[in-house]
């Protein structure tokens, strides 16, 4: 078995800033510090498999990519925080999987650990110890409608039905990637990097923000991230009018709060699609775009997937 100890500085990698929106360059100024940089770590094994584990940062809301580099195995298994990834071997094809660390890990060793196999024997293990750095969010106050902060109880049982469904689109891998390339920004409009802040609803904390804020005028276009399928559109009593795009892997982003929705589940959808008109259904305060991602049941930063090259 290879071990490798490993802390958040192994190897850097400079990459190209995101330009264009003006709420993008908004959000380099106040995040440049993290988007001056990637973390990539190479991780080999005696059969002379490689792969290669990319992320922002090791802290709380990140999405990681482990990529299969080079293929001596047929089947290489991956355990990471209670979960299990298996990546088949395809000539020509590169092969990656998605490991979310949700906005709520604790800081500390994580280890990733990866089973190599050819046929039904294994060939090798590959062990690697993660360091999560801490993480700080913000909070914030805001009044709001009374029922959202205490839901009357006619209006419990839907809040219960939908949290049900949520976990059950949550809790699908597709296993083809249907994205292609970079993902963008679903709209125009003065962006608020507040992911992961702490709400205080009527002085009563509340749940943690897991996603974005883009401010947007009612009725202006929102549009997907990229290619995916809608698994989901239809009004929450949350989110509001909501459209949840599946990108395969485990991948999901999720857009809230729109005042009409254009598209409906199960189908297709392009990069740049207008998928609904912005809004503010839901808990809201204003028009604006809640946008947010997952990888299966991990809330992560939506907008570090605009920093990841694929």
């Amino acid at each position: 078995m290879v071990d490798h100890k490993l802390n958040s500085h192994s190897w850097k990698l400079s990459f190209k800033t995101v330009g264009g929106f003006l709420c993008l360059i908004f959000y380099l100024a106040v995040y440049g510090a993290l988007a001056a940089r990637a973390e990539v770590i190479q991780l080999g094994a005696r059969t002379g498999d490689l792969f290669e584990l990319k992320a922002r940062k090791f802290q709380p809301g990140e999405p990681l990519i482990l990529t299969w580099l080079e293929k001596k195995s047929e089947l290489a298994t991956i355990d990471f925080r209670g979960e299990h990834y298996e990546l088949k071997a395809r000539l020509g094809q590169a092969d990656f999987i998605f490991l979310g660390l949700d906005l709520g890990v604790k800081p500390g060793r994580e280890t990733l650990h990866i089973t190599l196999w050819s046929g039904r024997s294994e060939q090798d293990q590959i062990q690697a110890e993660l360091e999560i750095l801490a993480r700080d969010f913000p909070k914030r106050k805001l009044s709001v409608d009374p029922k959202y902060v205490h839901p009357p109880r006619e209006v419990q049982e839907r809040i219960k039905r939908e949290a049900e469904i949520l976990a059950q689109i949550y809790g699908q891998i597709s296993s083809e990637w249907l994205a292609q390339g970079k993902f963008e920004l679903p709209c125009n409009g003065q962006l608020s990097p507040n992911f992961g802040q702490q709400r205080i609803y009527n002085n009563v904390p509340r749940s943690i923000h897991a996603g974005v804020d883009i401010a947007i005028a009612s009725g202006q276009p929102i549009k997907a991230a990229n290619d995916g399928r809608v698994v989901l559109a239809s009004n929450l009593y949350f989110s509001g009018n909501t459209v949840i795009i599946d990108h395969g892997l485990g991948l999901y982003t999720v857009y809230c709060h729109m005042s009409k929705l254009l598209v409906k589940r199960g189908v297709m959808v392009r990069q740049g699609e207008v998928i609904g008109l912005a809004g503010s259904t839901g808990l809201s305060t204003g028009p604006h775009l809640h946008w947010a991602a997952k990888i299966n049941e991990a809330r992560i930063d939506p907008l570090a997937l605009l920093e990841i090259e694929f």
